[in-house]
C-alpha cells in the first residue's frame, strides 16, 4: 500500500491501531493471519472484523477513512496517462478496501484495471499475483516498470519478467532483500520523472 498510499505497512499503522479502538485485544500475529486471510478473499470484510472480535463497531467506511494519499499522487497519475501510460495496479488489499479507497480519492479514472488480492487469490510476492497482471492485453512485462515499496515484490515482479522500481516508503528498510538494489525514488515527482 505503500506507493499510492502513505503507510507501508498497513496492518501495523492503521489496521492494529484501528482494531484496538474498537475492542480487539488479539495478538498481532493472530491480526496479521485474519488479514492474510482477509486479503487472499478466503473470508469477507465483515468476517475479519467479527472473528478479531470488533464486529460491533468496526466498518469498511470508518477504517478506510484511516487511509491517506502519498502527497502528489493525483498529480502524477495526471502526468503518467497524459503521457501515454497506462496504469494497472496489483495490490495486496481486500477487494471492499480497495474499491471504497479508489473511489473516496477518485482514483479509478487513472488506472485501466486494479487487481486486488482478494479477488485474484493471491497475494505478492506469489508468483500467481504476477500471473494475473501478466494475462493483462496488451502488457508486455519487458516493457512494463513494476513499482512497489517492498523489495520482495520487486524480485517476484522480476522474476515474473517485469522491470523492477523501489518506491521507497516508511515500510521498504524493515523489507530490505541483501544483494537486491532497484532503482529507487522517494516521492511522486521522482517516480514520474522516471517514468515519462
Amino acid at each position: 500500500m505503500g506507493v499510492l498510499y502513505r503507510h507501508g505497512n498497513v496492518v501495523r499503522s492503521l489496521l492494529v491501531p484501528y482494531l484496538r479502538d474498537h475492542g480487539c485485544s488479539r495478538s498481532e500475529s493472530e491480526i496479521l493471519q485474519t488479514y492474510h486471510l482477509c486479503t487472499l478473499g478466503k473470508i469477507a470484510t465483515h468476517d475479519l472484523w467479527n472473528r478479531l472480535g470488533a464486529g460491533a463497531s468496526a466498518t469498511d467506511a470508518d477504517y478506510c477513512t484511516r487511509h491517506e494519499l502519498n502527497p502528489g499522487v493525483t498529480s502524477t497519475l495526471e502526468r503518467l496517462t497524459a503521457a501515454g501510460i497506462t496504469p494497472v495496479v496489483l495490490t495486496n488489499d481486500a477487494a471492499a478496501w480497495s474499491e471504497f479507497l479508489r473511489r473516496r480519492f477518485d482514483l479509478e479514472q487513472y488506472v485501466e484495471r486494479w487487481y486486488v488480492s482478494s479477488d485474484i487469490g493471491a497475494r505478492k510476492p506469489s508468483a500467481d499475483a504476477y500471473r494475473a497482471v501478466l494475462a493483462h492485453p496488451g502488457l508486455d512485462p519487458a516493457r512494463t516498470v513494476f513499482v512497489d515499496d517492498r523489495p520482495a515484490n520487486l524480485l517476484g515482479a522480476r522474476a515474473a519478467g517485469f522491470q523492477p522500481l523501489l518506491f521507497h516508503s516508511d515500510d521498504s528498510a524493515a523489507n530490505a532483500v541483501d544483494g537486491f538494489t532497484p532503482t529507487e525514488v522517494r516521492s511522486m515527482s521522482e517516480l514520474a520523472t522516471q517514468l515519462v
